[in-house]
């Protein structure tokens, strides 16, 4: 039995709302989810996930990443 598919515009929302300061869509393209943030510094940055989990460990990498400031 098949488990019932969250939209992707429900985990976009969800997304949005633990990582306020992305800005995060869903590529219906590339069925990618997308996001985006403007570091500290100033530097916008960007990644692409396959899934939401993929896309929090890579949110938080980058959150951290960006709160250590320049390397």
């Amino acid at each position: 039995m098949n488990e019932p598919r969250i939209s992707p515009a429900v985990v976009v929302r969800a997304l949005s709302a633990r990582f306020p300061g992305w800005t995060i869509w869903w590529g219906q393209a590339t069925t990618h989810y997308w996001g985006m943030f403007r570091r500290p510094d100033g530097l916008l940055v960007h990644i692409e996930a396959r899934s939401a989990q993929e896309f929090v460990q890579r949110a938080r990498e980058m959150d951290v990443r960006a709160s250590r400031g320049p390397a």
